[in-house]
């Protein structure tokens, strides 16, 4: 690993929720800032490619910053709407806005997107990339995902949609938002869904079934997260606010060990 590799990998950007977009060097414990954006900054990435931080938000722009020079940024896409969520696959960059994913190559972010209206109609809350694929899937504010999966066969996509955790009060049925899904580094066809009722479940996209369920957290499920070889399992759980009901707990994170066929081998560790 040579010095910028070194320097790269022990700083980490955040951007979720404020309007700036941070970074932080977790040798030092120092932090300085990369950016702003004009509104909350929802969602931030890094290409390893370009060495290029991107970040997203209620601003309607995504904007590109090279981290290794302090200056206004790169690139700045205008959108139509808010940005939710966004992931990136090397190059491949999704963007949720609304109900739809628009897709943009980073090479090329002045072009128009591809977008594809999902969930008829029903706003994303949160948006992945398939590891090894230019597939991707989404979870809705009403509880549904849906998994894009190209088919070399098929000049088609193929994809499926299905209810988390469907459950009905007073004969209605019962939506609960879909807040994150993060899929095994090395099993691609599995991946874990996280809620707003604190249900984290893993899947298996190819036999379309569940793969386990984890205890209920007592709060909301806001984000998840694998290690490099997909042993452990990390869960955040802290209130989110979107209830009126919702009984305050202390933030916390457990941390599962998982086997190598991605089934659970002991419950998580608070951290």
């Amino acid at each position: 690993m040579n010095e910028r590799d070194h320097r790269r990998r022990r700083c980490i950007a955040v951007g979720r929720r404020r309007l700036s977009c941070l970074r932080y060097d977790l040798h030092s414990g120092i932090q300085d800032t990369i950016g702003n954006h004009d509104d909350l900054a929802t969602c931030v990435e890094y290409c390893d490619e370009t060495c290029q931080v991107v970040s997203a938000g209620w601003d309607n722009k995504i904007m590109l910053w090279d981290t290794r020079m302090k200056k206004a940024p790169g690139c700045v896409k205008i959108l139509g709407a808010e940005v939710e969520s966004m992931s990136l696959s090397v190059f491949n960059l999704l963007v949720s806005a609304g109900a739809s994913v628009n897709t943009y190559d980073l090479r090329m972010l002045e072009r128009s997107a591809q977008a594809e209206q999902l969930l008829m109609g029903v706003q994303i809350k949160c948006l992945r990339s398939i590891p090894n694929s230019k597939g991707f899937a989404v979870g809705s504010i009403d509880g549904r995902v849906t998994l894009q999966i190209p088919d070399p066969s098929n000049s088609n996509d193929t994809g499926y949609s299905f209810r988390c955790h469907p459950k009905s009060k007073k004969g209605r049925d019962h939506l609960v938002a879909v807040n994150d899904i993060v899929f095994n580094p090395i099993i691609c066809s599995a991946f874990v869904t996280c809620d707003d009722e604190g249900y984290v479940c893993s899947w298996d996209a190819q036999s379309r079934r569940r793969l386990f369920e984890l205890s209920k957290n007592p709060n909301s499920v806001v984000s998840s997260s694998y290690n490099h070889s997909g042993q452990l399992l990390a869960v955040a759980s802290s209130c989110t606010y979107q209830e009126g009901n919702e009984k305050e707990e202390s933030p916390r994170i457990l941390v599962h060990v998982m086997d190598d066929n991605n089934g659970l081998v002991s419950s998580g560790t608070s951290r």
